[in-house]
């Protein structure tokens, strides 16, 4: 008698390989999850050592448990295998381990804005770096930020939704939140996350919107925690004590942030016209605000 042939065998262990896609808990995969699924279950499956990942995703596919997408990004295309209905946050925080929702996507998930945020903003960290020595000048702070704000050209459209995979500063992981399948700032990171790119967020008047919305929902040390301990090297506490007295936070909230030294004159976005200036805060902003 003739052995079962691997497809044959897959056939038998269908239900069982259902059961194993739905421990994970996920609605898409990565060829490496799918890999981990046949290394860990081959033996109980009684699949020969020579069935593939590729064997494993065929079968799936012909059987209309798993159907796969291409992302394709400037300089790389991303697979994913979907299984079922699936959520766009958790297929974009699917394109790098760790990576979390973040800016205006955040703000969204939230419910800290009116708009229908259809963008895709999902941050993979940057490696730890060593901490510079650079020293800040009023003139190099003034050249900075005369200049339009850069914005990533690392997008991908699915669906109709752009999904920018953006790379940002090494925070640890700082106020981020799991979720049932991805992860995602909580309230005040998403606040910081703003001010510091506004135009990852609608622009600065959006901006100061989301923080109206945000006004008791959100912590002030908790914000003023998170500030300290990302410490950057440009003063973007004068940019958030600002957007809070705007908003019409609690005049104690404010006081956390301009206890901080306030040496140089700064700018709430780049390249703007008509501005105002707020000596309370030494910054420049938007005269329509």
């Amino acid at each position: 008698m003739r052995k079962p042939s691997k497809n044959q065998i897959m056939h038998l262990y269908e239900t069982e390989i259902l059961e194993a896609l739905d421990q994970q808990h996920q609605h898409v995969f990565t060829e490496e999850d799918i890999h981990e699924i046949l290394k860990k279950n081959r033996e109980d499956w009684k699949l020969p050592l020579s069935t593939t990942t590729g064997d494993l995703l065929l079968f799936l596919y012909k059987r209309k448990h798993l159907r796969d997408m291409d992302i394709d990004f400037p300089q790389r295309t991303y697979t994913r295998y979907i299984r079922n209905h699936f959520d766009m946050l958790e297929l974009a925080c699917s394109l790098a381990k760790d990576s979390y929702i973040s800016h205006y996507t955040a703000a969204f998930y939230h419910d800290l804005t009116d708009n229908i945020v259809k963008t895709i903003y999902v941050n993979k960290e940057q490696s730890k770096k060593k901490d510079s020595n650079t020293f800040l000048q009023q003139h190099a702070i003034d050249q900075a930020f005369q200049k339009e704000m850069r914005s990533s050209q690392n997008v991908a459209i699915v669906d109709e939704r752009k999904i920018y995979l953006l790379n940002g500063k090494h925070t640890g992981k700082l106020g981020v939140q799991t979720k049932d399948t991805f992860q995602v700032t909580n309230m005040e990171r998403t606040l910081i996350d703003i001010a510091v790119r506004p135009n990852y967020a609608g622009g600065v008047q959006e901006v100061l919107n989301i923080y109206r919305h945000a006004r008791g929902s959100v912590s002030a040390n908790k914000l003023y925690a998170y500030v300290k301990k990302l410490n950057f090297s440009y003063p973007y506490h004068q940019s958030i004590g600002f957007l809070l007295e705007r908003a019409g936070y609690k005049e104690s909230a404010l006081r956390l942030f301009e206890k901080v030294p306030q040496e140089f004159d700064f700018y709430l976005a780049h390249n703007m016209d008509n501005v105002s200036y707020s000596s309370r805060w030494k910054l420049y902003y938007p005269d329509y605000l």
